[in-house]
């Protein structure tokens, strides 16, 4: 019994120093090296560069003053999703067999410590795989630290409750909507059920050994929970408002970072397709992220449609909020009356009060020309600024009405009788 009590306590207390290792390494990750917090840009890509898309940082207003509700809601968020990473810990945080030694003298140039796996497989799928889950169920979640354990990349298709994105697609490939459901286009693999994804993974993709956080049944599906519990409402329940992009975003993250989180549950209610990169601590492709974003932080955010690229879980969700949420809808959706073609009861007013003939009148005598709607000519040309068509339209106004007609004489009536 005693030896089980200390086995018990050195396991809780690496479960503990764990979890304190992950949050110290995303706080450092969100303040150190976040350009937003210093009032720099935190976009990248061709578009900022060109002047295309110029958006500070949310928690910086146009007039440089503190967005202070912003940053209280961001702090907020920001709290509740570290405590739902001490509540579930370290799975997801580390890749599997994770290993740390100190960097020799040339490369301590760039890094202090190296971080790698000893158990990974140099091999890894050709194909991403495809996920379909939403991000507050806990059965997906434990797919997803399996996921980012392994260090495989995935496309998820967020499939949110009230969804009707993908969540026909589930009904029409499995015969059932329930997720998790993992699709391998490598091996033709499809499966519902967590545990059987995560045994197919680890004996495809890793040693063949589950990890004891992700295997003790009933516990890791509680603490799992515990994560959505601390999150009541993100990430369950679908808003999309337009089409899905043409092309799927790119995450690098990894599960367990709480800027991490806060993005996938904006990408997971706006059903945003995703390819999610994983980058726990110990990931060969650290340093691709570095090489590409010039730092390594998560979350980083690639988005094809628009060619921006940027950092910061705030910045992030709200650009999506922006382009792909209420607000872009409400943009795109929102339209002026058109001047060039006034309603039936705006063109009637006018000709009631002058005491003149309506609309209505004209189909009492359609001979008389004073009985006709007004003429409306439209132009080609839209880049001629306001006022162009009002023009127009006054020239048309005074313009004659002119009639053709076909004159047949009475010798060619019969020839032509069966012309109207």
């Amino acid at each position: 019994k005693a030896q089980l009590r200390d086995c018990v306590r050195n396991v809780m207390r690496g479960y503990a120093a764990s979890s304190v290792c992950i949050l110290a390494f995303a706080a450092l990750e969100a303040t150190a090296f976040a350009p937003s917090y210093h009032g720099h840009l935190s976009l990248r890509g061709d578009a900022v560069k060109s002047g295309a898309v110029r958006r500070h940082s949310p928690r910086m207003q146009s007039d440089g003053s503190d967005n202070k509700q912003g940053g209280v809601r961001n702090l907020i968020d920001l709290a509740t999703s570290s405590l739902a990473t001490l509540a579930r810990g370290p799975p997801g945080g580390f890749v599997s067999g994770y290993s740390v030694e100190l960097s020799s003298e040339e490369q301590a140039r760039s890094r202090l410590v190296k971080e790698y796996s000893e158990s990974l497989p140099s091999i890894r799928p050709k194909k991403p795989l495809e996920l379909y889950e939403f991000e507050a169920c806990p059965f997906c979640r434990k797919v997803r630290e399996a996921l980012s354990m392994l260090d495989i990349d995935t496309i998820v298709y967020p499939c949110p409750s009230e969804g009707d994105r993908y969540r026909p697609k589930v009904m029409e490939m499995g015969g059932k909507t329930q997720f998790p459901y993992l699709m391998d286009p490598n091996t033709s693999y499809q499966s519902y059920e967590s545990d059987a994804i995560i045994q197919y993974l680890f004996q495809t993709y890793g040693d063949g050994i589950v990890p004891l956080e992700l295997s003790l049944g009933p516990v890791t599906t509680l603490t799992c929970g515990a994560v959505s519990a601390l999150r009541p409402g993100k990430g369950r329940k679908a808003r999309s408002v337009g089409p899905a992009p043409e092309q799927v975003l790119e995450l690098w993250g990894y599960e367990s970072a709480p800027p991490v989180r806060l993005v996938r549950e904006t990408l997971c209610e706006l059903e945003l397709p995703y390819k999610s990169i994983t980058v726990a601590r110990g990931s060969i492709k650290s340093q691709e992220l570095k090489d590409t974003a010039g730092k390594f932080q998560v979350p980083y955010l690639v988005d094809p449609n628009t060619g921006v690229s940027m950092f910061e879980s705030a910045d992030i969700c709200a650009y999506l909020e922006e382009t792909y949420g209420s607000s872009s809808s409400s943009s795109s959706t929102t339209t002026t009356p058109s001047r060039s073609e006034p309603s039936s009861a705006e063109a009637a007013a006018p000709a009631k009060e002058a005491g003149g003939p309506s609309w209505e009148d004209a189909e009492e005598d359609p001979l008389d020309p004073m009985n006709k709607p007004p003429v409306v000519v439209e132009g080609s040309d839209k880049g001629q600024g306001p006022g162009w068509d009002d023009d127009v339209k006054e020239e048309a106004k005074d313009a004659p009405v002119v009639v053709e007609a076909e004159i047949v004489s009475d010798d060619d009536k019969d020839a032509s009788s069966s012309k109207p």
